[in-house]
């Protein structure tokens, strides 16, 4: 059963890795990379401080622990026990994949801390700031970033999905969390 699954999530992957053209190869290889996220992260900041004003800092400083917290889960914890390669570090995907710009990545490939970052972001801010256009903007953006990383080829479409599907729980969490102990206590 594990290997029907597996091999469904590499046609998956390699289906959606081979969609590429010029343009995609473009904005892909630059929207997976920090500093494309960095302006999404200080546009959060901003719209934090403009819309909840001296309350900001609250949800500022959660999110960044939630943040700190899933990313130490997966990388300590997750990735070095499931131990999956990369497709693009798998033998019998390497000659299929489309690399862009010589992009490969060599830790273990389950689950997407990409996906469960920005999905945790996402999540936490639609919930906080309930904001329809902001939330729009904001799950678009963790789509895009969590699909560049089939693209390239340094996911599976299941490691995305699973670090999506984390990110979504861990923003609800970290949401709820923070208005029982600190919205409470206000």
């Amino acid at each position: 059963m594990l290997d029907f699954i597996e091999n469904i999530d590499a046609k998956i992957s390699l289906f959606i890795n081979n969609l590429h053209c010029g343009i995609l190869d473009f904005l892909m290889y630059h929207i997976t990379h920090l500093y494309c996220s960095c302006v999404v992260y200080a546009a959060v900041i901003v719209a934090f401080v403009v819309i909840k004003k001296k309350q900001c800092w609250k949800d500022i400083l959660v999110l960044i622990l939630a943040l700190t917290v899933i990313i130490i889960i997966i990388a300590v914890f997750i990735k070095p026990n499931v131990a999956r390669l990369r497709p693009c570090n798998t033998v019998k995907l390497q000659n299929l994949l489309h690399v862009v710009k010589g992009y490969t990545a060599q830790s273990f490939s389950f689950m997407s801390s990409h996906a469960a970052t920005s999905f945790t972001i996402a999540t936490f801010v639609h919930l906080s700031l309930r904001k329809k256009y902001i939330s729009i903007l904001i799950f678009i953006w963790a789509f895009a970033y969590s699909y560049s990383r089939i693209y390239l080829g340094v996911h599976f479409f299941g490691d995305v999905l699973c670090g999506a599907f984390l990110g979504i729980a861990c923003g609800k969490i970290t949401y709820e969390l923070k208005n029982l102990f600190l919205e409470k206590n206000s």
